[in-house]
């Protein structure tokens, strides 16, 4: 049955706070691997995401799953930077900036 229909359960806020803590670690690793952004900001998007997901049952945990089911996306880029040097620059000419400005939203 698809979410939302009557005999599916909504997600438990903890669940919902895990998915976010996961995909915020995508965004992290993205962030170091692919656009290079300081770490030290990115460990204050981390700080900051374990104030924005106090339901995640276990944080650490799923901000490390997170972090490695980013790795795909490494890899996607780093054959691409090689096979295709100018999608390559396209690609992390339209992503790169917008990661920086929302981790720096974050980060303020």
């Amino acid at each position: 049955m698809p979410p939302g229909h009557p005999a599916v359960p909504p997600p438990s806020p903890q669940s919902l706070a895990a998915e976010g803590v996961r995909t915020s670690a995508n965004i992290a690793r993205g962030a170091i691997d692919i656009c290079h952004i300081d770490r030290t900001k990115v460990e204050q998007f981390k700080t900051m995401t374990r104030k924005s997901f106090p339901a995640a049952p276990d944080f650490d945990g799923e901000w490390n799953l997170g972090y490695k089911e980013a790795q795909s996306t490494v890899d996607r880029f780093a054959a691409l930077k090689t096979s295709n040097p100018a999608e390559y620059a396209k690609e992390i000419g339209e992503a790169c900036p917008a990661l920086t400005r929302g981790i720096d939203e974050t980060t303020k």
